[in-house]
């Protein structure tokens, strides 16, 4: 028992109320409030990333045909809804759906692909902790070898329930956008089913919200929109209970486990951060700052073909692609998503899943669609989470011009051709045969709940309690301030993707600026929508495609909490039927200031890494000039970066130093 404690106790036992005891209630009192109400922000901010990992989830079984436990993550009374497929309600009706879907069967023939990649979350937590709503965007690469290929695209508009102390899907809704043939893609056909999966079953209830499928348009009712905010009836939050007074060794217990849990929380983010990292260097053959990541007994391993052992061989690995730092006539693009990260109970070792999707090419030689899963561990060495272990599956890798219909290929072109230091230990899980790739964690809802951080060690005093209440509530902070601007990055994904110019430009505080495509920089809230203005009219047209995706962020929040920033990828599918079609790489490095406690853009800055016509793709690709600046629509300052897109190649500064190094 600390001194200050054996003072009170003293004093309350001979009867004495003392300004000193009084002082000591009061303060117990507040310190007792104040930890009360960082549990419950620590409770909230576990909750957002629960639902991610069970959306993340929820596409790796569906990848695989796995119906009972994509069924399993629904609650009771949880409905679905696909398409214009109409809504399907109950855990048992949710089940018969999917194998309906699924043509009576679970899993995947040989040679199927079914990619359903869950990206750009924007998830909003009900008053109550126990309801939640989440947009996510659903990019899918289906298909049978030796049949047929589509691409498809489309939102979904989901709600969460907490069943039973476990987030749960209560209804998921997946809006169409287009479903087009690899062959000649979403200019030259509408969509291949009409919106339409089942048509064995007749639903429960007809489609909640009736649209047209590509080539007519239409907004999706996004649950973040403003002119939606008054559809949504939220439950009542639960009247607060009055916080005990907190004092003696029950204060440093709950401090203690509330600083594992927050810590917890900020470890998973890191890492999140740290896989998203070794992407974009890997990206533009920044081969010492990738392998710098890992631990020094570090292992990488391709299911099949072999492991490499130790940083220094990882990083002779990755070289063997290329020579250090080559951008010209080199496009490797392998995106990092779908992150479903575990921190283990220490906080010292975790686990993550990953999905790959990459778009290789060499200028003139060859141009290579690729799909896989990683398997990766981590620890933390020195304070550092570093990337311990990468197992890598290739699921799928074609010619761009053949398609995954046509043609799967043994192995990427671009993948280093460095004799392995030992055989691998893994079977290959490509869609050619049924292979899954293991998962390091049980089902969400029905198999082992997710660990629990233990508690840090605490100061002995209460003095130095409350220095450590402080340190936690900034620790806190900043895990939410960047979970909520990866909301705010994604919505605006959201608004440019349907053209909602009136919308996006209320994303930005009244002196910031936006810089697309080296058009130059419009400086100011007026000068941000006239830019908009660039990219077509207010509202999508009937025939016209602009999904635009974001989505690998890195981000990093000032110490001051006021501002931050954050790099991510930008892929858009863009076209008009009957015209053109085009596929848009880049990326983004944004800024962004707190204004009145709300995170807004001070800086949108995008800068494109090729576009490249649907019928062209990447291996015969001309060099082209960024759209630069329109004359009648002039910037209010010249462009602040000048860049050249593939075949010849950029890169743009980070705004981060290497994790590891700090280099």
């Amino acid at each position: 028992m600390s001194a200050r404690a054996i003072l009170l106790a003293a004093m309350l036992t001979v009867g004495l109320t003392s300004p000193v005891a009084a002082e000591i209630i009061a303060d117990d009192a507040a310190l007792g409030a104040k930890v009360a109400q960082l549990e419950s922000r620590a409770t909230r901010l576990h909750d957002t990333l629960a639902i991610k990992r069970l959306q993340r989830t929820y596409g790796y079984y569906f990848d695989k045909g796995l119906w009972d436990e994509v069924a399993s993550l629904f609650s009771r009374d949880g409905s679905i809804e696909m398409g214009l497929d109409g809504v399907f309600w109950g855990r048992e009706r949710v089940r018969a759906y999917l194998y309906a879907y699924g043509k009576g069967h679970k899993g995947l023939k040989p040679g199927q692909l079914n990619e359903h990649f869950q990206l750009m979350p924007v998830i909003t937590l009900g008053p109550d902790g126990r309801s939640a709503r989440g947009t996510w965007r659903d990019v899918i690469l289906v298909g049978q070898k030796g049949k047929d290929a589509v691409w498809g695209e489309g939102p979904f508009e989901n709600e969460y329930v907490k069943e039973d102390g476990v987030w749960k899907i209560k209804a998921l809704h997946w809006f169409q956008t287009v479903y087009s043939p690899y062959e000649g893609g979403w200019t030259n056909h509408a969509d291949v089913n009409g919106g339409r999966f089942v048509t064995t079953m007749q639903p429960d209830a007809p489609t909640t919200f009736p649209y047209r499928v590509w080539p007519r348009a239409y907004t999706p009712p996004f649950h973040f929109r403003p002119v939606n905010a008054a559809k949504i009836a939220w439950p009542a939050a639960p009247a607060a209970a009055r916080p005990a007074p907190l004092g003696g060794k029950a204060a440093q217990q709950r401090v203690a486990q509330l600083a594992g849990d927050v810590q917890q929380a900020a470890d998973q983010l890191e890492i999140e951060n740290l896989q998203r990292i070794y992407g974009f260097y890997t990206d533009k053959s920044q081969w010492s700052q990738a392998a710098a990541l890992f631990t020094p007994d570090a292992e990488l391993e391709i299911a099949g073909r072999g492991i490499w052992r130790g940083a220094s061989r990882i990083k002779e690995w990755l070289g063997a692609v290329g020579p250090e730092g080559q951008l010209q006539d080199l496009l490797n693009d392998t995106m990092q998503l779908q992150g479903v990260v575990h921190v283990g109970a220490d906080g010292k070792q975790a686990q993550g899943r990953w999905h790959w999707f990459a778009q290789h090419a060499r200028a003139g030689q060859f141009a290579e669609w690729g799909t896989g899963v990683q398997e990766n561990e981590y620890r933390k060495v020195d304070g550092v989470w570093r990337i311990h272990r990468i197992r890598l599956y290739p699921t799928m890798t074609t010619p761009f011009e053949a398609g995954w219909h046509k043609l799967a290929l043994p192995k990427p072109t671009l993948e280093p051709q460095l004799k392995p230091d030992a055989p691998s230990r893994l079977k290959p899980a490509t869609y050619e045969d049924t292979n899954i790739v293991p998962f390091h964690y049980a089902h969400p809802v029905v198999g082992q709940r997710f660990v629990r951080a233990s508690p840090l060690p605490m100061p002995p005093d209460t003095g130095s309690l409350n220095l450590q209440v402080k340190r936690i509530e900034a620790q806190l902070a900043k895990a939410e301030d960047m979970t909520a601007i990866e909301n705010l990055q994604m919505t605006y994904g959201y608004y440019l993707a349907t053209l909602l110019w009136d919308d996006l430009t209320d994303l930005f505080a009244d002196n910031g600026t936006i810089e697309i495509a080296m058009r130059g920089v419009y400086v100011g809230k007026p000068a941000v929508r006239r830019n908009l203005n660039l990219y077509g009219q207010a509202g999508l047209d009937d025939g016209v495609l602009h999904n635009h995706m974001q989505y690998q962020p890195v981000v990093s929040v000032a110490e001051d909490g006021k501002h931050a920033k954050l790099r991510s990828r930008a892929l858009s599918m863009m076209g008009n039927f009957g015209k053109s079609g085009m596929w848009m790489g880049g990326l983004y490095e944004n800024e962004f200031i707190k204004v009145d406690g709300q995170w807004k853009f001070i800086k949108d800055q995008q800068m494109n890494t090729y576009f490249a016509p649907y019928d062209v793709g990447w291996k015969e690709l001309k060099l082209r000039p960024p759209p630069g600046i329109t004359d009648s629509n002039p910037p209010d300052r010249p462009p602040s970066f000048h860049f050249d897109m593939y075949p010849k190649g950029f890169l743009p500064a980070y705004h981060y130093a290497n994790p590891v190094t700090g280099k």
